[in-house]
């Protein structure tokens, strides 16, 4: 599942599969629940309303898998469970190979073109079938009690200096394969082949005898973290920066190979009955100043160029870093898929 703000996020909300109820006059929106879909509600979305008319009914969406499955039966009964969903990487390409997503018009979307390049998705038509929605970062975060230095690379994980109190993610898609091959490999092209990404897990090994806590439960990590019984691993940025905020002797480091970022899409599923509303809608979703606005109100990573947008240095900071990302590739870990999952655990277990 997408990341960014789970602890803040409440993910329990079943959502009923049905036909939208939507008119012209109104757009069903469906994200994370819990903190960041309350504050879209009432940040973000009324300006919206304000300009267009449009209202905007939001609704919470259950987490990636059982959302994804909901999607599938509600195309195979030509419904759209919402107008616009907010949907991670792995969703929008599973999807897109499953044809889920309605094809947009770009020209319908002006506040798209201030989206850096990447992040406005057109099929071999020219037509649009996802459009950037925000991005987030995990990064190299420390105990500032026990480490006062930043490191500076991702290579001083390895170091053996974290008096074996390192906290790791058990998945692979956390983006450690990723830093581990730019950082040691030269970049993501080892990971093409299964040789290569036995190669780079191999070397993920090696930080072994240094990991206290192979962790997936977010709250578990950061608790330890802050409390001093890790000295450092791998989280969110911005859930890191809210605990640096409350006076917690924590950091939030982007070695100098960046930080790992993930990106989330707008998606529009097929079925809906208000597409010229919903190109509406990502017009002003894409534009500089909502993008700000979602930086300041939610503490994600903007997908506009920086220089559009009138962030503070102090405020573009406290969401991520100009520094060039180190990227995951979805479409490896789709590919691979059980393989590369029975390879990491077989890791973590020897």
């Amino acid at each position: 599942m997408f990341k960014t703000l789970k602890l803040m996020v409440a993910t329990t909300a079943v959502l009923a599969v049905t036909t939208s109820a939507a008119t012209a006059e109104t757009l069903t929106v469906s994200t994370w629940g819990g903190f960041f879909e309350e504050t879209l509600a009432k940040e973000i979305y009324p300006g919206f309303t304000k300009e267009s008319g449009i209202e905007v009914k939001s609704i919470a969406q259950p987490e990636d898998s059982t959302w994804m499955t909901q999607l599938m039966a509600a195309a195979r009964a030509k419904k759209a469970p919402a107008d616009l969903s907010l949907v991670a990487d792995e969703v929008l390409v599973r999807g897109n190979e499953a044809g889920l997503w309605a094809k947009l018009d770009p020209a319908a979307m002006e506040g798209a073109k201030s989206l850096k390049e990447g992040y406005v998705k057109l099929d071999d038509d020219g037509k649009a079938f996802a459009v950037g929605a925000l991005a987030f970062y995990t990064t190299l975060v420390t105990n500032t009690d026990f480490n006062k230095d930043a490191p500076a690379s991702w290579a001083d994980l390895w170091e053996d200096k974290w008096d074996k109190k390192l906290g790791i993610v058990t998945t692979p898609n956390s983006g450690l394969l990723e830093a581990t091959a730019k950082t040691f490999f030269d970049g993501y092209e080892i990971m093409e082949t299964r040789e290569g990404l036995e190669k780079v897990i191999a070397k993920i090994a090696e930080l072994k005898p240094q990991v206290s806590l192979w962790y997936r439960d977010e709250g578990q990590f950061q608790q330890a973290l802050e409390g001093g019984e890790l000295n450092a691993g791998l989280y969110y940025h911005d859930v890191t920066m809210l605990s640096v905020a409350d006076g917690k002797p924590v950091a939030s480091n982007f070695p100098k190979e960046g930080g790992i970022v993930s990106d989330a899409f707008w998606v529009v599923p097929r079925d809906s009955k208000n597409i010229a509303a919903a190109e509406k809608f990502l017009d002003y979703m894409s534009r500089p100043a909502t993008q700000a606005a979602l930086a300041r109100n939610l503490g994600v990573f903007p997908v506009a160029p920086r220089d559009s947008m009138d962030l503070t240095d102090e405020e573009f900071a406290g969401v991520g870093s100009d520094i060039e990302p180190v990227k995951v590739q979805t479409h490896i870990h789709l590919r691979e898929g059980d393989w590369l999952k029975s390879k990491y655990q077989e890791m973590i277990a020897e």
